[in-house]
């Protein structure tokens, strides 16, 4: 499922990137044209960041063979579950932490590459930091938890057993 996943996802974020490119000079001008353009590209870029966090998460817990649940539909609002109670410590501040760097990068690139004068860019700015507030104020406090008590919190995103197509005796686990 990781795969159809991850095609899905490649198309969205190049389709949003693309859409990003055509629209976002439209945005340099006044006029409800310019702010129509602007508001959309700069918010396909915010999207765009939020599901390339989610993947840094991801392939951060496979990269550590962490036991990660993938949804049994391409429609599910979540990309994975991260099952606190089969995975280390070490996997879960490695998982979090990739999704943390691929947010930190995209803030740094936000207000170094993206163009000036372009009301696309203040929003896309303004999305990815509050991509950069949610990480603070949710997932962050999560991460102290484990560091600091050194237990997992519980992060499970859906019910593995049912959202992934699963049995009771938990053979839905998928390990990378």
């Amino acid at each position: 499922m990781f795969a159809k996943l991850a095609i899905r996802d490649l198309l969205l974020v190049a389709l949003l990137v693309g859409f990003w490119l055509l629209t976002a000079e439209l945005s340099a001008g006044a006029g409800p044209l310019s702010d129509f353009f602007g508001l959309l590209a700069g918010l396909a870029l915010g999207v765009s960041v939020y599901l390339l966090h989610e993947w840094g998460h991801l392939l951060g817990a496979l990269a550590t063979r962490s036991f990660v649940h993938a949804p049994e539909r391409l429609s599910s609002r979540f990309l994975f579950s991260f099952d606190s109670k089969a995975n280390s410590r070490g996997q879960f501040l490695t998982m979090s932490s990739c999704g943390f760097a691929v947010t930190g990068v995209a803030l740094v690139l936000a207000y170094t590459v993206l163009p000036e004068g372009q009301l696309a860019t203040r929003v896309a700015r303004g999305a990815v930091l509050f991509l950069t507030f949610l990480l603070v104020f949710i997932e962050l406090p999560l991460f102290l938890w484990a560091l600091i008590r050194g237990d997992l919190p519980p992060v499970e995103t859906f019910d593995s057993h049912r959202e992934a197509g699963g049995s009771s005796d938990g053979s839905a686990k998928v390990a990378a």
